[in-house]
């Protein structure tokens, strides 16, 4: 199916299209940036996590990691990485498609998985 808009995208991927073409360089575009920004996320989400988790154990037992303003740090890195979790879901687009080419007829999209 080729889209040419944002509305028609949204269209398609809720027909769970088995191929969309988009034909907007523009919205090819976003949709790249879209499926960087997913890929930064579930990175992001494991280091964070994994660092604020540690941190939060203390277990070299650093007396700076005791103090009141690493509380609540330790909060806001917690809480950031949590909202990475569900950064995924705010992108449809990105989380059910992914771009397989790029060529003269625009940016073509194949589902993440089969059914």
């Amino acid at each position: 199916m080729q889209v040419a808009g944002l509305d028609e995208l949204k269209r398609a991927v809720q027909a769970g299209e088995p191929e969309i073409v988009v034909t907007d360089r523009g919205l090819g575009s976003r949709i790249i940036a879209w499926n960087t920004l997913r890929s930064i996320a579930n990175v992001l989400v494991v280091v964070i996590l994994g660092l604020a988790i540690v941190v939060w154990a203390n277990p070299l037992g650093l007396p700076h990691l005791e103090q009141p303003w690493a509380l609540l740090a330790r909060r806001i890195v917690l809480g950031v990485g949590i909202l990475l979790l569900f950064v995924e879901y705010l992108l449809p687009v990105v989380r059910l498609y992914k771009p397989a080419a790029r060529d003269s007829a625009g940016l073509r999209l194949i589902p993440r998985r089969t059914k």
